[in-house]
């Protein structure tokens, strides 16, 4: 199955393959990551690690999911970024999460950018909206960054009271960073045998 590589100016964003699913884990678990989700929020190690299949047939039967992200010059998986349905809805979000060793660099902003230039180009979404924890501050200059506009309604999604935010396609701007997007062969975990 063929699925998507996003390279950037730093960046390079692409699905995970097993040797990455530690990291991952490392990822999901990181309290300075997860500090704002849902106080009960737990993830195990044995379910990342399990995670490929289930991570790969989102590709499959939706068209987008979680890209991993590597910082291109150490090779890297430094965070996660990609898109995904919100809490029982029928609205696309993006999402993003990094280590906080690189927080503050702009990565976020460069891997968001890279995500919603997919999402609009190629699987056409109309619009793609963004949630975080109002006390987020950090991650909301990301979404105001990326040229969102914050929703006056909070909502609680995920079991947080979450502040909106909204994209349309018509108000995305793409900017001038490098942007090249290209495919991979990987196999196919879902598949019947």
């Amino acid at each position: 199955m063929l699925l998507p590589q996003i390279e950037t100016e730093r960046l390079r964003l692409r699905t995970y393959r097993t040797e990455d699913l530690e990291t991952v884990f490392r990822l999901c678990s990181d309290e300075n990551i997860t500090r704002f989700f849902h106080e009960n929020y737990s993830v195990s190690r044995a379910d990342v690690l399990a995670s490929l299949p289930r991570r790969r047939n989102r590709w499959k039967t939706q068209g987008f999911g979680q890209l991993g992200v590597f910082e291109k010059q150490s090779e890297n998986l430094v965070g996660f970024c990609g898109l995904q349905y919100l809490d029982k809805t029928s609205d696309v979000e993006v999402y993003y999460g990094f280590f906080k060793d690189f927080w503050g660099k702009g990565l976020a902003t460069e891997a968001a950018r890279a995500v919603l230039r997919f999402g609009f180009e190629r699987a056409n979404f109309d619009r793609v909206c963004a949630v975080t924890h109002p006390r987020n501050t950090a991650s909301k200059k990301v979404l105001l960054k990326l040229g969102m506009t914050a929703r006056e309604d909070e909502r609680d999604f995920y079991g947080v009271k979450s502040a909106f935010y909204v994209l349309p396609r018509s108000d995305f701007k793409f900017g001038v960073s490098h942007y090249n997007l290209d495919y991979e062969q990987v196999e196919d975990l879902t598949a019947d045998d």
